[in-house]
C-alpha cells in the first residue's frame, strides 16, 4: 500500500470509529444534502443509463443507493482501499459489487469513473498524487470521468487543516493535457468543484 493510501486509511479509520456508517461524515461529508447534491452533479457527466460505472473511493456504497434511486440499469463497481467500508457497503447493499482495492490495481474498463471526495485528504504532495490519480482514472474509462474536489476558493469557515483545497484552473489546465472535452463546474457549493473528462 502506498504512502497515501495508508494515510486515507489511518483517517477514515477515526471517522468510522467516531460516526456510525449510516452518517455521512463516515466519509468525511458534513450533511446528506450535500453529499447528494455532488452525486447528482458528478452523474450529470452525460446518459449513465446502460452503462457501466466505476465508483473510486466508495466508503460505505452511498454512490450505489443514489443511482438506484435515481436511474436505470446502471452497472455499479465500487472500490476501496479501507476494508471496513467495503464491508459497510457489502452490508449496507448486499446486491452491490464491492472490491477492496485501489485505482492503480484496477484493469477492467468502464463507461463512466466517478470519484467523490476520495482526492480531498491532505497527504504529502497533493498535486502529484492527484494527477496520477486523474490519469489512472482517464485510463480506465471508455466514455469520461467526472470527479469533485474541494475549492481553494472556499469561505474561510469550510477549511479545515487536515483537508486539502485545489485550484480549480490549475486542475482543468492539467485535464486538458489528457482530454480535449473537459468540463469545470464551480456553480453548486461554495467550496466544492467538479471536473468532466470525455473521451
Amino acid at each position: 500500500m502506498n504512502p497515501e493510501d495508508q494515510k486515507i486509511v489511518r483517517f477514515f479509520d477515526s471517522t468510522l470509529r467516531d460516526h456510525p456508517a449510516s452518517s455521512p461524515a463516515v466519509v468525511g461529508w458534513s450533511t446528506v444534502e450535500t453529499q447528494a447534491l455532488r452525486f447528482e452533479v458528478l452523474t450529470q457527466i452525460g446518459d449513465l443509463g446502460g452503462s457501466r460505472v466505476l465508483d473510486v473511493g466508495c466508503g460505505v456504497g452511498d454512490l450505489l443507493g443514489y443511482l438506484q434511486a435515481n436511474l436505470k440499469n446502471v452497472e455499479y463497481v465500487g472500490i476501496d482501499v479501507h476494508p471496513q467500508m467495503i464491508a459497510h457497503a457489502i452490508r449496507k447493499f448486499p446486491k452491490g459489487t464491492f472490491v477492496h482495492q485501489s485505482l492503480d490495481q484496477v484493469q477492467e474498463l468502464s463507461d463512466f469513473v466517478l470519484v467523490s471526495g476520495a482526492f480531498n485528504l491532505r497527504v504529502s504532495d497533493n498535486e502529484h498524487y492527484l494527477q496520477r490519480m486523474i490519469k489512472s482514472a482517464y485510463s480506465l474509462a471508455k466514455k469520461g470521468v467526472a470527479f469533485n474536489l474541494l475549492s481553494r476558493y472556499a469561505p474561510y469557515e469550510l477549511v479545515y487543516s487536515d483537508l486539502y483545497y485545489y485550484d480549480p484552473g490549475i486542475v482543468f489546465a492539467y485535464c486538458k493535457k489528457l482530454a480535449s472535452r473537459v468540463t469545470l463546474r464551480h456553480d453548486y457549493l461554495s467550496n466544492d468543484f467538479s471536473i468532466y473528462m470525455y473521451k
